[in-house]
């Protein structure tokens, strides 16, 4: 017979399921899977980011879900002997241990909830930044080599506009000051000294510019298809190889992990060989340029001893002309070129997979060890945003899940205490209750019936 309000037996075991009890035992059980899986993934990153492939074989798997599946367990068991064990040193000790095992699987954890919420913003970060990084060291080179050739070519310009001027109208040198445009010698002479500053400025082109000038616009085309992520205009004379690379770069974000580092590596190394051939170059070819430079404004420049009046040793000179103006650009020209410095690529850092793993977990190490005052180096250094506290809270979750779920049902019920007896009025004896007299009746008249048969 199937009492009211309560299923059979026979149906007992299907909803004893559905009960508070067993959903409680099918929770905590998801949320050991899911620590399981979460601690697992996150320490596999880990350890494959100390890889050369960033992969772990079948065996190094294996035993890092043998290990991450110990560990988690023991976390559970610590966690039961805490809430349910009665003796005051296995709480402890239990606790202790639980502790341990909790910031293992909390930390671990955090990488795998950062991978999945964050990782991919952060690396649209790490891809901005390698991009902008290029480009500046792309562009420091470039202003370098348009500094010489700017400024040997503006004094060379400087210099026939001055000669123009001695020709047609006269009076550009200080030390002549009524000189007459025309044929003469000082008008030869500044044609003349125009010459070899243009020829100086060819000369730089020739040997400073012209040598890097094909890697440079090469690498130019690259920066501007990774920053604008656009291939240059078909119009441009690029053949199919390096158009192939431009159409990558264009669409690195698209690529692979593995495809993407290697192009930006491959990009990398490039301005780092620009860099350093531009430097060489700034080493052979800026002092003696400069040196050139300076040596042209003394020839058009007042006497060395008294800057302020011509030169006594070259007043016979009919060509000696001492031009304030061109004099100056002359020394500002070499000055310039004089204060080319050399240009650093910066090193190439791009975290992306299991390294920005890595990364995020060591950022969480060390903005803990914050917390102590303790400063982290560069390495463990990282920056915290909402989606980085939002993965340490679902980690953080799934180990508070387990605990919850552990107190509700391994936590010892209190006992209830027995209920006292009521005291009659005046301290008389309590009355006894109408059940037992009517439960005690019965026997008491069934026993005298069978001890009255033998005698009847």
């Amino acid at each position: 017979m199937v009492r009211r309000g309560r299923p059979s037996g026979r149906w007992r075991w299907l909803t004893r399921a559905f009960e508070p009890r067993g959903l409680s035992g099918f929770a905590l059980l998801g949320f050991f899977f899911l620590s399981v899986m979460a601690t697992g993934l996150g320490f596999a990153d880990l350890r494959a980011a100390n890889t050369d492939a960033e992969r772990l074989s079948g065996p190094e798997l294996a035993l890092t879900g043998a290990t991450t599946l110990f560990v988690v367990s023991a976390m559970v068991v610590a966690l039961h002997h805490v809430v349910a064990d009665r003796r005051l040193w296995v709480k402890a000790l239990s606790f202790v241990f639980y502790i341990f095992f909790a910031l293992w699987s909390v930390g671990f954890g955090y990488g795998f909830f950062w991978k999945e919420l964050a990782g991919q913003e952060f690396t649209e970060r790490q891809f901005e930044s390698v991009v902008s990084r290029i480009a500046g060291s792309m562009a420091r080179a470039s202003l370098a080599l348009e500094t010489a050739e700017t400024a040997t070519v503006g004094a060379a310009g400087l210099a026939g506009e001055r000669a123009r001027t001695e020709a047609s109208q006269g009076r550009t040198c200080a030390n002549r000051p009524v000189s007459t445009p025309g044929e003469g010698p000082l008008m030869r002479s500044r044609f003349s000294f125009a010459d070899r500053a243009a020829n100086l400025g060819l000369e730089v082109r020739q040997r400073w510019i012209a040598p890097v000038a094909d890697q440079r616009a090469r690498l130019e085309q690259r920066v501007t298809a990774l920053v604008k992520r656009t291939v240059p205009a078909a119009g441009a004379t690029i053949d199919e190889a390096e158009l192939g690379v431009l159409e990558k770069l264009a669409g690195a974000a698209r690529l692979p992990a593995s495809e993407r580092r290697a192009l930006f590596v491959s990009v990398h190394e490039d301005a780092r060989a620009f860099a350093e051939a531009s430097n060489g170059l700034r080493a052979l070819n800026a002092t003696a340029f400069a040196d050139r430079l300076t040596q042209l404004a003394a020839e058009v420049g007042a006497d060395p001893r008294r800057p302020g009046s011509p030169d006594p040793a070259r007043a016979s000179d009919p060509g000696y002309c001492w031009d304030v103006v061109l004099h100056e650009k002359l020394l500002a020209a070499a000055g310039q070129v004089r204060a080319i410095e050399d240009v650093e690529t910066p090193e190439f850092e791009f975290l992306e997979g299991p390294k920005a793993t890595r990364a995020a977990f060591f950022g969480l190490v060390g903005w803990m060890a914050g917390w102590f005052g303790v400063t982290p180096d560069k390495e463990t250094s990282f920056t915290f945003g909402e989606k980085e506290f939002l993965a340490l809270f679902a980690s953080l979750a799934v180990d508070l899940g387990i605990v919850f779920l552990t107190i509700i049902r391994d936590a010892p019920a209190r006992a209830e205490r027995p209920a006292r007896s009521a005291k009659g009025q005046g301290g008389s004896p309590t009355p006894p209750r109408l059940a037992s007299i009517l439960g005690e009746a019965p026997a008491r008249s069934r026993k005298r019936k069978r001890s009255a048969r033998p005698e009847d």
